[in-house]
């Protein structure tokens, strides 16, 4: 039987996993970088208002303070002129005069508030009608202006001083509106960055579980072929190199699955090869033994009994290692039935009995003829481990005892010796796989290390546990206590 791997070339590519993480990174930043620039651009649109608004304000104040300076210039001069009569005061009111129209004309901004162009344009009007006073009156007609048109001086002076109080006032009010505009672009721009924030949280997300998630998947795919599930189809998900993982570790699990099967092939032949003549064997002896083909004396009958004794003693090794094998593949499956407790101790009591005789073992069974419902094959092997321990490390003429009890559901079985008991150094490796204790003394029963083992791996696939308990006054060996769920 040959085994190829699958092809690849054919494969759906939808983008590796660089370039998903670099994609993510760009997607996930957008948000960030929405966020920061809007935030540089609201500073910049106040920091702009703020730098436009103020020099107006303070351009129309400070200009206003400079008119009215050159409005008491304008009245002083022509007052000077009207007493003296010399030109120089009348080249000075013209000269203040010009001075005062360019700074209104440098205050007069398109965007001035309305109650500071109100006042501006009050200004420029009362100053236009004075000026015309002044210049029809000195100018073309060479009179004398009178204290009621001089007047107009102090009627212009008090439209500056509102031209300067509503320029105070709307800078206090630009100062406040710039506070309450500063505070909405703090808000708005933590708001802004609130919401991106969470979009790039979304984002991140989305965007680790879009990656991760076919990891993890993948993960516990291979935990699974670990544990020898080479059934279930492994299938890689989301980005390139995921997929194309998961196609190389699927090659795996068919790669394992033929080994298995071979393995699981090789058993069965290996297996049949080896009864078969064992078979044969066991026949033979047990016709010599019941003495079908001639009598047999003492010596005779002893070499039987030790032909008897080794065949069961390969027997039991070969069923170990075969039974290990079973255990621990995935074609171990639980069979539930109904039976008789105190029948199935029974059964084992009579496959011993050899055993059991050879070292003049007396075993104690203790239970009822109460039927329970469990896999019976398992917890067969389970207990066959078991007392085929205790035989081999009871002492002679001693006692074995096998005793069960339901509670609550639960079947507990006790399997206990009188031997030496095991070391305290060896109690968390006796269910390993082939281990051996160590001892002096030399038992006539030899094994492969695998009874325990196969215990622990039935144990837990019935779901149950065992213990090994402290020695007793009775029973100073090992003594196990198993616990397994009923139905």
């Amino acid at each position: 039987m040959s085994f190829r791997f699958k092809s690849t070339s054919s494969f759906h590519l939808i983008g590796s996993l660089y370039q998903w993480v670099l994609l993510s990174f760009l997607l996930v930043s957008l948000p960030l970088f929405f966020a920061i620039s809007y935030a540089l651009s609201s500073m910049q649109e106040y920091a702009e208002q703020e730098r436009t608004t103020l020099y107006q304000s303070v351009l129309v104040t400070e200009n206003s303070r400079l008119m009215l300076e050159r409005l008491n210039s304008m009245e002083r001069s022509i007052r000077q002129f009207q007493v003296l009569k010399e030109e120089p005061f009348l080249e000075a009111f013209v000269q203040h005069h010009d001075q005062f129209r360019e700074l209104m004309a440098v205050s007069e901004f398109d965007s001035l508030p309305p109650s500071v162009f109100k006042n501006m344009q009050t200004v420029k009007l009362k100053e236009a009608a004075l000026f015309e006073t002044i210049n029809e009156k000195v100018f073309v007609l060479k009179e004398k202006l009178s204290e009621e048109e001089l007047k107009g001086f102090e009627a212009l002076n008090l439209a500056l001083e509102g031209l300067i109080q509503s320029g105070v006032k709307q800078k206090i009010k630009d100062i406040e509106n710039l506070e309450s505009y500063e505070e909405t672009v703090i808000k708005e721009t933590f708001s802004i960055a609130l919401f991106a924030g969470f979009v790039a949280v979304v984002l991140s997300i989305f965007f680790v579980s879009f990656i991760t998630l076919p990891i993890k998947h993948l993960a516990g795919r291979i935990r699974r072929l670990v544990s020898e599930d080479f059934q279930t189809q492994i299938v890689g998900a989301g980005p390139k190199d995921i997929r194309e993982l998961g196609n190389n570790v699927e090659n795996l699990r068919l790669e394992l699955r033929y080994l298995e099967n071979e393995k699981q092939h090789f058993v069965r032949n290996i297996s049949h090869e080896l009864k078969t003549p064992l078979a044969t064997l066991k026949e033979g002896v047990d016709l010599l033994a019941d003495e079908i083909v001639g009598d047999l004396n003492i010596k005779q009958r002893e070499v039987v009994h030790l032909l008897q004794l080794g065949n069961f003693n390969i027997t039991n090794l070969i069923e170990n290692f075969l039974e290990y094998q079973k255990a621990i593949s995935i074609q171990s499956k639980l069979s539930v039935s109904e039976f008789c407790l105190l029948k199935l101790a029974t059964s084992l009591e009579k496959e011993y009995k050899l055993l059991l005789a050879s070292k003049q073992l007396r075993l104690q069974i203790a239970m009822s003829e109460q039927t329970v419902e469990t896999d019976r094959e398992k917890l067969k092997i389970i207990l066959s481990n078991l007392l085929s321990n205790a035989i081999k490390f009871a002492p002679q003429a001693s006692t074995i005892s096998l005793s069960a009890k339901v509670e609550s559901g639960k079947l507990f079985f006790s399997v206990e010796d009188q031997g030496d008991g095991i070391d305290e150094s060896m109690r968390e490796k006796i269910f390993e796989d082939f281990f051996q204790e160590n001892r002096s003394e030399k038992f006539t029963l030899k094994g492969t290390g695998l009874g325990l083992a196969i215990v622990r791996f039935y144990v837990e696939k019935l779901d149950g546990s065992i213990e090994l308990l402290a020695p007793s006054e009775d029973y100073p060996g090992a003594r196990f206590s198993l616990m397994i769920p009923i139905r």
